[in-house]
């Protein structure tokens, strides 16, 4: 008995629970990126539509996002206020390049950030041949 006084410990003959903190739920689901067309062939420059769906799981919630490319660019940081119940927010972004000739393959990545949460989507790939 003296030793649980000294630790602060009651011994009443109930079992000891610990508390739990809940953790907190991540902000993101799914978020993904897709490039269209992933092919292209014909007249240049050629313009590559990159759609990136970012699933939201927090109400409410503030987000930014950029986009990445293969030649070292960075897009303009912006920032999404999701609307309430928003399950599912779509960003955009264009690509326009390659000139008669050229041959060339590029990727973009979608980067989002809340809180301390941040994804990297997997490289949008892009194979585009000019004629």
């Amino acid at each position: 008995m003296q030793v649980a006084r000294i630790l602060g410990i009651a011994l009443l003959g109930l079992p000891l629970v610990a508390a739990t903190a809940r953790a907190p739920q991540a902000p993101f689901g799914d978020v993904t990126l897709t490039a269209t067309p992933s092919q292209y062939t014909g007249k240049c420059p050629a313009r590559i539509h990159f759609i990136g769906r970012v699933g939201v799981t927090v109400h409410p919630m503030v987000f930014n996002y950029h986009f990445e490319r293969s030649d070292g660019a960075k897009s303009q940081l912006k920032v999404v206020r999701v609307a309430p119940n928003a399950q599912t927010v779509t960003v955009n972004e264009w690509w326009q390049l390659g000139a008669p000739g050229q041959h060339v393959q590029v990727w973009e990545k979608l980067l989002v950030a809340s809180g301390n949460t941040r994804i990297t989507t997997n490289q949008a790939d892009v194979d585009i041949t000019c004629k």
